[in-house]
C-alpha cells in the first residue's frame, strides 16, 4: 500500500478537504480517491511502498505525469532508464520520467519486468504496484515505438539527454539545495584547488609580452574584427606561424593577470570571462611548424607566461591527438599548432554541485570564442573544434583524468595566401 510521506499542495485544489484527510498521520481515502490522484497525476505525493519487512521502493515526483502509455503488448525499460546504485539502494532515473525511483528490494525490478510474474504473492503485489509506477512515470516504452521511430527521440543519445537533464536545476529542490554554487568541498572537509597547476619537468620557454602600442589603430573596432572572423582549416606550411604570434595568442587570450585570495580560496583574473572565477582551463599547444619554437607537446603557464615541455610530438599519444584533430577539421592536414582544452575540474567541481561540469563546457565555449576572435584580429587561421582524445591526452600528460581531462581542441595556424573552400 502507498503511504505518503511527503506532501506539497498546490493552492485552490480542495486543500481543505486533504489536509484533514492526511492530518495527524492519516493517509489517504484509497487508490481510486479523486483528489490522492490528481495530487498523484500533477507530481505533489511522494510514496514509499511498503509490507512487513519494510519500505521495498519509493516514488519521489519531479514534475506532472505525462501521457501513460498502453499496457497491451510488450513493454521494456525506456532506452533513456537509467539504474544507479546511491546508499545500498538502486536509483532509477531517466530524464524522460516525471519521478525518481528508488528501489531498496533488487529483486522487485527483475520481476517487475517480467509481465508473467504472479502477483498474488506479496513480492509480486509489490513488484506489481513496481511495475505500475515504472509505467506511469515514464520508465516504460515500447521497443518499437515513438524512442525508435520519432527523430525527436532519436536525435538524443541518453548519455547527452541525461547530462543536459541533471545540469539543470528543473524540480530537484532550489539553487543551494544539492545545486549550484553550495562550496559544498568546503563543507565536506576538502582543500580547494589552487589556481597554478602542478609543473611539468620539461624545459621551459619563456614567451616575449606583445606590444599593443598601435593595435587600436591597425586591428580595427571589434564589430570590424568580428565581420571578418573565419573558421580557416588550411595553413601556409611554407610560412608557418612564429612563436611571438603564438605567445601573443595565449597572451590576450588565457594569461593570469593576477591572483586574489578569499577566505582560502584563490580566485584569477584574466583577459576571458570564467564562471566563478576560478579559470580552471588549461591551454596544451601541440606544435608540428612554428618559426622559432621547437615541435612538442608544451603546456601554457598562464601565470609565468611561459611554455613547458611535456612530450616530444613523436611520442604517439600526441600523434593520435594530432591526428584526431586533422580528421575533425575534414582537411586531413595536420595543424601548424593544435591547441588542446583542457581542465582542472576540481576548481571548479568544489564549488558548484550539478552543474559542474555544465560549467567546463560553457567556458570552453568562452575560450573558443576568445581564441576565434582573437585570431581573426591578428590574421591568424584559427577553427575551433568539435572533437578532442581525453585517452591520448591522459597518455602524453599523466594526468589523473579525474583531476584534469582535455574537454575540446583548437587549431591555429598561419592564413593560406589564397582563401579556399576550406574558409566558412
Amino acid at each position: 500500500m502507498a503511504w505518503p510521506h511527503h506532501l506539497s499542495l498546490p493552492t485552490g485544489r480542495r486543500t481543505a478537504e486533504v489536509i484533514a484527510r492526511l492530518a495527524d498521520g492519516g493517509q489517504p481515502a484509497g487508490a481510486d480517491d479523486d483528489v490522492t490522484e490528481a495530487l498523484r497525476r500533477e507530481g505533489w505525493l511522494y510514496e514509499e511502498f511498503s509490507d512487513d519487512r519494510g519500505v521495498a521502493f519509493a516514488v519521489r515526483p519531479l514534475r506532472a505525469r505525462g501521457p501513460v502509455p498502453a499496457a497491451e503488448g510488450r513493454l521494456d525499460l525506456s532506452r533513456f532508464a537509467v539504474i544507479r546504485v546511491e546508499a545500498g539502494a538502486l536509483m532509477m532515473e531517466s530524464p524522460l520520467a516525471s519521478a525518481e525511483i528508488t528501489i531498496h528490494r533488487r529483486e522487485l525490478l527483475t520481476a517487475a519486468l517480467d509481465p508473467a510474474a504472479d502477483s498474488a504473492t506479496a513480492t509480486g503485489g509489490l513488484a506489481a504496484a513496481l511495475r505500475e509506477q515504472l509505467l506511469g512515470t515514464g520508465f516504460l516504452a515500447d521497443p518499437h515505438g515513438d524512442e525508435t521511430q520519432e527523430l525527436r527521440y532519436r536525435q538524443w543519445s541518453p548519455h547527452e539527454l541525461m547530462f543536459h537533464d541533471r545540469s539543470r536545476l528543473g524540480y530537484r529542490g532550489y539553487v543551494g539545495d544539492g545545486f549550484g554554487g553550495t562550496w559544498w568541498g568546503r563543507a565536506a572537509g576538502f582543500e580547494p584547488e589552487p589556481a597554478a597547476p602542478p609543473p611539468y619537468r620539461g624545459p621551459r620557454v619563456p614567451l616575449a609580452v606583445p606590444d599593443f602600442t598601435d593595435r587600436r589603430t591597425s586591428e580595427g573596432s571589434y564589430f570590424e574584427v568580428t565581420e571578418r572572423r573565419r573558421s580557416e582549416r588550411v595553413h601556409d606550411d611554407e610560412s608557418p606561424i612564429s612563436v611571438d604570434q603564438l605567445g601573443e595568442l595565449l597572451y590576450r587570450t588565457a594569461r593570469v593577470r593576477r591572483v586574489h585570495e578569499e577566505d582560502g580560496v584563490e580566485f584569477v583574473s584574466s583577459p576571458r570571462p570564467s564562471g566563478g572565477s576560478v579559470y580552471e582551463l588549461e591551454l596544451y599547444p601541440l606544435v608540428t611548424r612554428c618559426s622559432g619554437l621547437d615541435s612538442g607537446m608544451y603546456h601554457y603557464d598562464a601565470h609565468r607566461h611561459e611554455l613547458e615541455l611535456v612530450r616530444p610530438v613523436s611520442d604517439y599519444s600526441v600523434r593520435r591527438m594530432l591526428r584526431v584533430a586533422s580528421q575533425g577539421s575534414t582537411t586531413g592536414a595536420v595543424p601548424q599548432v593544435l591547441l588542446v582544452v583542457a581542465a582542472r575540474v576540481g576548481r571548479v567541481m568544489w564549488k558548484y554541485e550539478g552543474m559542474g561540469y555544465a560549467v567546463v563546457l560553457k567556458n570552453t565555449g568562452v575560450l573558443y570564442h576568445a581564441l576565434a576572435g582573437t585570431c581573426g584580429a591578428m590574421g591568424l587561421a584559427g577553427c575551433p573544434l568539435g572533437t578532442d582524445d581525453a585517452v591520448a591526452f591522459t597518455e602524453a600528460t599523466g594526468r589523473d583524468p579525474l583531476v584534469e581531462c582535455s574537454v575540446g581542441q583548437f587549431i591555429v595556424g598561419s592564413v593560406p595566401r589564397r582563401r579556399g573552400e576550406q574558409s566558412r
